[in-house]
């Protein structure tokens, strides 16, 4: 009877004389029914979902309790109840496994920053729940904290043999754009700030508090999981990056009554700018004095524009836009480039602040502002850029913050449009399109980037066919403030922007660049407005 209910391997007690074990049993211990041998669990074996998801479960403790080199498949497989064969079955081996538990580990936290990603709360609001949610899923999660520790020791050796960690964590910086972006829409932000920085400041307070609370405590004698001080700690993370954001750098002063301004713009043709109007008219409004000098330079090499800038250097400009063509090729003659400048190497406003030229793009920011409302309407479906230059760029990577669904670029230097493509990396959505009717295919906007259309030029970049009324056009060109391609646009029931709101939008974030201080954007819209109107009177 025991050599025939014995599990597996004989054992000891299979092996023993059966005359010594037969009256171990009595008759009613015969009778008691008894549990089927072998038969395997069946939770485990009809469900391999549920199987994989507390192997994995098992394997986060053991790989964070042992590392990757100390853990053992033997040994998350008895505690799984499963076997090492059925984990290399499923996974295909050690380092695999181990691959979907950081996987797994990185997208628990990116979902529960997605959710937060609202645009019902401020960008404020929505930054400082994003900042408290990732503090408390560090509190509540070490082993995250241990699994990523690991994996620096090892020097993200296995992370980086990961394609969908990478995309994976690319989200995060996706939702701190738009929160940012939100955030200088709303005039709250005025620092200009890298999302991957911001990012690091986060993660890094949130993550030390976890992975060196036993040396820290024991060092400065504070218990950092005391209930009090945990709370302190997490109000303090919120308001000293808020703070941060609110800062210096491009803070907004009081105006001192009197006060003297220096700026410009470069580049040619710029003779119909309404800047001039704009930034002294801003000024005046502060009971400031704005000089604001049109420096219009054709055909200027790397040389000129080097010994131009020097000039804007030591005469005592505040600062100085740049339009076409110099956006881009100024950026490699500057001191130092703000971070969204910097990522799309185009640059429409310098900064000098004693002696030192600091590339910025207003671009973005004005026309971010300027379209939201158009890009919202629409859904955030995808836009068609035409123009990949400078002004392009910028208004690409606006698409972007504002977090459009796909990005299709033409420009005729396909060359171009593909170097544009891939500087918005982060985006899933971007494509370079062989003509405007394949960057039209399927898009809800279109964004002419072009100086088309722009006087003395009356052509349109993009075939009155192509219009419909189901599509939104806005264009950067303002002089003539209606184009060919928004007046057959307009003829055709579609939703159009002037290039008015970027052109007053971009030269409010200039002028706040330049002189620290805010001005009425109210005032400047009056300033365009006046200046076109008087080339329109002049126009036979």
């Amino acid at each position: 009877m025991l050599q025939r209910t014995a599990r597996g391997p004989r054992s000891k007690m299979s092996r023993s004389k059966p005359a010594k074990s037969k009256p171990a049993k009595s008759k009613s211990a015969k009778s008691k029914p008894s549990k089927p041998p072998n038969k395997p669990e069946r939770t485990r074996t009809n469900d391999p979902e549920r199987t994989k998801r507390d192997i994995v479960e098992v394997a986060t403790v053991e790989f964070a309790a042992e590392g990757y080199s100390g853990a053992r498949v033997d040994t998350i497989a008895a505690k799984t109840r499963t076997s090492k064969r059925m984990i290399y079955y499923y996974f295909g081996g050690k380092e695999q496994l181990y691959l979907v538990v950081l996987e797994e580990a990185y997208r628990s936290i990116r979902a529960l920053e997605s959710r937060l990603d609202s645009e019902k709360y401020s960008a404020e609001e929505a930054l400082r729940r994003l900042v408290e949610a990732t503090f408390d899923h560090d509190e509540r999660n070490p082993n995250f904290i241990r699994l990523v520790s690991i994996e620096n020791i090892h020097r993200a050796r296995h992370l980086k043999r990961s394609a969908e960690l990478r995309e994976l964590n690319s989200t995060i910086i996706a939702t701190l754009k738009r929160i940012l972006a939100r955030g200088r829409e709303e005039g709250v932000f005025t620092r200009e700030v890298d999302p991957i920085d911001l990012h690091l400041a986060i993660s890094s307070y949130c993550f030390f508090r976890v992975a060196n609370r036993h040396t820290f405590g024991s060092l400065f004698d504070r218990d950092l999981s005391n209930a009090r001080v945990r709370n302190r700690n997490k109000q303090q993370i919120g308001d000293m990056v808020l703070a941060y954001l609110k800062g210096a750098g491009t803070v907004s002063r009081k105006p001192v009554a009197g006060r003297r301004f220096l700026t410009g713009l470069i580049g040619a043709p710029i003779a119909h700018s309404a800047s001039p109007a704009m930034h002294e008219a801003a000024a005046h409004a502060l009971g400031l004095h704005c000089h604001y000098q049109l420096i219009e330079v054709a055909g200027a090499g790397r040389q000129a524009l080097r010994e131009l800038l020097d000039g804007v250097r030591r005469l005592g400009f505040a600062g100085v836009n740049v339009t076409y063509p110099y956006k881009e090729a100024v950026v490699d003659l500057l001191d130092e480039l703000a971070p969204e400048a910097a990522a799309m190497g185009a640059v429409n406003a310098i900064v000098v602040r004693d002696g030192v030229l600091v590339g910025h793009n207003t671009d973005t920011t004005g026309f971010a502002r300027a379209a939201a409302e158009l890009v919202a309407a629409s859904r955030r479906g995808a836009v068609a850029v035409i123009g990949a230059g400078g002004v392009g760029k910028a208004i690409a990577f606006a698409l972007q913050n504002l977090g459009v669904a796909g990005i299709r670029i033409f420009d005729a230097d396909r060359a171009r449009a593909t170097q544009l493509a891939a500087l918005l990396r982060t985006h899933e959505g971007v494509a370079v399109a062989d003509s405007v009717e394949h960057a039209l295919r399927g898009a809800v906007g279109l964004v002419n980037a072009t100086p088309v259309g722009m006087l003395p030029n009356r052509g349109t970049p993009v075939p009155d066919a192509l219009l419909h009324a189901g599509l939104w056009v806005a264009d950067a060109v303002y002089s003539p403030l209606w184009t060919p391609l928004l007046a057959a646009a307009k003829a055709r029931g579609a939703r159009v922007m002037t290039g008015r709101a970027l052109a007053i939008d971009q030269a409010a974030d200039a002028f706040k660049l330049f002189t620290g201080i805010a001005p009425s954007a109210a005032v400047m819209g009056d300033a365009f407005d006046g200046v076109m109107s008087a080339k329109a009177a002049s126009v036979p």
